[in-house]
């Protein structure tokens, strides 16, 4: 027997969707001088987002909290081993592997956001900050920046054809992240007891916050 458990809220489900078109329209604008303060722009957007991200781990739903969901690596390797043997029990938010992921696509698009404001091209663009720096160091961060998206490329695909797997073995990943709700055991199973829901903030407020560090982002960078 399974119920549907609300799991993702609002702000939560927003900021996985835009920061995808966010990193679509980068990738389009990054290669075209034309289209560099689009770039730029929705670069500033990106940091904005990850701020309130980081901000919503602390004070958000249960579900989007750091200190929840996030245990050690050796939590996230015994998950895996389970999940290879088909006795892991899928968690109602992020599973402990799947924990470590999220750390590293936040990590990876915060530095290719941050190295961003300090990059200088000599001759259409200079960053918001790149005068903070000196200008080797301009250079370094500019092309750090210029190949470093490759590999967030990478652990993007790897994130995609991870869900797509999990799809595939009966475990639907994606829908929550549109409806919110998730299903879950309404008795207790082999594999434990029932689940408790997670307290869940509004997401009006995770949006709030966002839009208060978008207004000082592009304020003082923009």
């Amino acid at each position: 027997m399974q119920h549907l458990v609300r799991v993702w809220d609002g702000f939560i489900r927003s900021y996985h969707w835009v920061l995808v078109l966010l990193l679509v329209g980068l990738w389009l604008t990054g290669g075209n001088i034309n289209y560099i303060d689009w770039h730029k722009n929705l670069g500033l957007v990106v940091i904005a987002l990850l701020i309130s991200r980081l901000m919503w781990g602390i004070v958000g739903s249960h579900s989007a909290r750091f200190s929840r969901f996030v245990s050690t690596p050796w939590a996230g390797l015994r998950y895996l081993r389970d999940e290879i043997r088909q006795t892991a029990r899928e968690p109602l938010g992020h599973n402990p592997a799947g924990a470590w992921m999220i750390l590293l696509l936040l990590a990876l698009v915060m530095l290719q956001a941050l190295s961003g404001l300090f990059t200088n091209d000599d001759l259409f663009f200079m960053g918001p900050l790149a005068s903070w720096v000196d200008y080797d160091t301009q250079r370094a961060l500019t092309r750090f920046h210029r190949n470093h998206f490759d590999w967030l490329l990478v652990a993007v695909i790897v994130h995609v054809v991870v869900i797509f797997i999990y799809l595939m073995r009966g475990k639907d990943l994606l829908t929550p992240m549109f409806s919110g709700n998730k299903k879950a055991a309404s008795k207790p199973t082999a594999q434990g007891p029932v689940q408790t829901p997670p307290k869940i903030v509004h997401g009006g407020i995770g949006i709030v916050i966002f839009l208060v560090n978008l207004g000082w982002v592009f304020w003082w960078l923009g």
